[in-house]
């Protein structure tokens, strides 16, 4: 039987594909199979490894991600994180950056929480590491109003950051964007900023991702000028699903796309699997992998999500 990360490196070669893998963007869900409350967690690199080992385990994905927090790279920079209802929300703008963010706070322990679980499950499964993008990370750390005029003071933070998770060696490393850039037409100014973080994954040999929501799904066509390997797009800007036509024209020229599935949602989730089925067939076996629409959180209803991989597991793709 063909393993998660066989499925998955297909994927990454443009191989032809017996079905699609699914990576979910694992959040509160492994907090909730441990049992735990999420800031105990991650105050524990080694507990933070095996609750994502254990809840990758229990349900077998075909990856798993580490580091989809967009929280992570803030505090490390030296915002405030306050916990609400078990989510770290930014409380306070630093008083002064942090210039080694891969050393500091929760950053530091989610990268060594990658080390060791894709150590644990690289034989079998895909791994995928993620952090904020530069654009979401200066207006964070600088406010709505001077982020963008602050751009290039966060480049050097998020470039440290990316070396630390280029060396752990993912698969794929995502780079999240919200609102800041996602409303935004890219400028030259972003794009060179990615440039220089694709130019460090290409260095390691590795794949990159742009994770894109609160977007437009009319303009998200733009963010084709950004060359990522692969797109995978969250909730819009009105917290819908994209239209997958939006998608499959962003990922024309890449290597690939992730296709959100609703973990809530079963016959809409259907839906898009047979879109996604019936897509690569037409195209030609254009790569695509599913993961979820947006983060899997602690609520997310068990059994819709076991059913959810059951059906994944039976689909099979075919060329036309």
């Amino acid at each position: 039987m063909i393993t998660g990360r066989e499925l998955f490196t297909k994927f990454l070669k443009g191989e032809p594909l017996e079905r699609p893998p699914f990576v979910p963007l694992i959040r509160g869900l492994t907090a909730r199979v441990e049992g735990l409350a999420q800031e105990a967690i991650h105050s524990d690199p080694t507990l933070w490894a095996n609750c994502l080992a254990k809840t990758t385990e229990l349900f077998d994905f075909d990856g798993l991600v580490a580091g989809f927090d967009f929280s992570l790279m803030a505090e490390a920079c030296g915002c405030r994180i306050k916990w609400e209802n078990d989510r770290p929300r930014i409380a306070a703008l630093p008083e002064a950056l942090c210039q080694t963010p891969e050393e500091s706070g929760r950053m530091k322990n989610a990268l060594e929480t990658a080390g060791r679980v894709f150590q644990v499950c690289r034989a079998r499964r895909a791994c995928v590491a993620a952090l904020t993008g530069p654009v979401t990370l200066a207006h964070q750390l600088f406010g709505r109003e001077e982020g963008e005029k602050r751009l290039m003071e966060v480049k050097q933070l998020v470039v440290r950051v990316t070396e630390a998770f280029c060396r752990i060696r993912p698969d794929v490393l995502v780079f999240m964007e919200g609102r800041p850039l996602a409303l935004a037409e890219p400028t030259a100014a972003h794009r060179r900023l990615y440039q220089t973080l694709k130019n460090i994954t290409s260095y390691y040999n590795l794949s990159d991702a742009l994770y894109l929501q609160g977007y437009r799904p009319q303009e998200v066509g733009s963010f084709a000028s950004l060359k990522m390997d692969i797109y995978i797009l969250g909730p819009s800007q009105d917290q819908g699903l994209p239209p997958l036509s939006a998608l499959w024209d962003l990922g024309a020229e890449a290597r690939g796309i992730g296709i959100g599935l609703p973990m809530s949602d079963i016959p809409k989730a259907r839906e898009v699997i047979q879109q996604g089925v019936d897509w690569y067939g037409a195209k030609g076996r254009k790569s695509f992998f599913f993961t979820s629409f947006g983060p899997v959180t602690r609520e997310v209803h068990l059994e819709t999500l076991q059913q959810l991989i059951r059906e994944i597991n039976q689909v099979r793709l075919t060329d036309r």
